[in-house]
């Protein structure tokens, strides 16, 4: 069998593969355009079948996701953090629920802080000498920006928020809550909000009003659908049945809620401040 010298690590070795460092050997074949469309089919399959199994996995079994993580059982499911980054880049490709964007109309309006930000808003406006709406169309694109890196904060506070429900369960160690976390953000950014972005759309085509999906509708919809997914987590990660699922249930939705005000609140501040 033919030696070769490794073009990595200079381990001189026979066979396809470097005994050191696993480098392959490229031989011209591997060159040509065939063999790369090849690897190009192959690579996007074993993505998809990652992928599809974990969003299937999280759809039809909530908890079991981050269980077969914490666990150990790695290999045939998309990691918590690598689909939670998907989930958030199409939703921000596709931003047809702007509830994680949170523009200035919705922050001066109805949230528990919405008198501070009018205050301050009246304030950089007069300071500034510039019309309101030269101010929200600079603030909009900016909380736009900042708003696809603070969902991980808001994923992280749920994973915090989470903890102390939790603290006697069978994951009561911090990591675990914050790969559910991950989970709970994804599932709400895949099924709550893109699922209903679907709907939208489809009715849209056939002339039925945008208002039937009001925020309030939206809210309802997404709010049940956590439910029945705390329901099964509650059961499937955590190991908890009967009367503490019911109230883990309905304390987890309110950790989701508290921590979507908490968010928003940040959210604004970091963007007025870098406005």
């Amino acid at each position: 069998m033919k030696a070769h010298t490794c073009k990595t690590c200079g381990t001189e070795f026979s066979g396809n593969y470097c005994n050191n460092c696993g480098e392959k050997v490229i031989h011209p074949e591997d060159r040509k355009f065939k063999h790369f469309f090849g690897e190009f089919v192959n690579a996007i399959t074993f993505a998809d079948n990652k992928l599809w199994r974990t969003l299937k996995t999280m759809l039809i079994s909530p908890g079991k996701l981050s269980n077969e993580f914490v666990e150990g059982r790695r290999k045939h499911y998309m990691k918590p953090v690598s689909i939670f980054f998907l989930a958030n880049l199409i939703y921000f490709l596709f931003p047809i629920i702007n509830t994680f964007t949170t523009n200035l109309q919705i922050q001066m309006n109805g949230l528990p802080y919405s008198h501070i930000v009018n205050q301050l808003v009246v304030e950089e406006i007069k300071e500034r000498e510039i019309t309101f709406e030269e101010y929200e169309k600079i603030y909009n694109s900016k909380t736009t920006e900042l708003s696809k890196l603070l969902l991980i904060v808001m994923a992280t506070m749920i994973g915090f928020f989470l903890w102390p429900v939790h603290i006697d369960s069978k994951r009561n160690l911090l990591a675990d809550q914050l790969t559910i976390g991950l989970e709970v953000m994804t599932f709400i950014l895949f099924f709550c909000f893109q699922l209903i972005s679907v709907l939208i759309l489809i009715v849209s085509l056939f002339g039925i009003k945008y208002y039937l999906f009001s925020d309030m509708v939206i809210t309802t919809i997404s709010c049940l659908m956590l439910l029945l997914f705390f329901a099964k987590v509650e059961h499937q990660f955590y190991g908890f049945r009967g009367f503490r699922l019911i109230i883990n249930t309905i304390l987890s939705l309110l950790v989701v809620i508290i921590s979507l005000f908490v968010y928003r609140a940040i959210l604004f501040f970091v963007t007025f401040w870098v406005v």
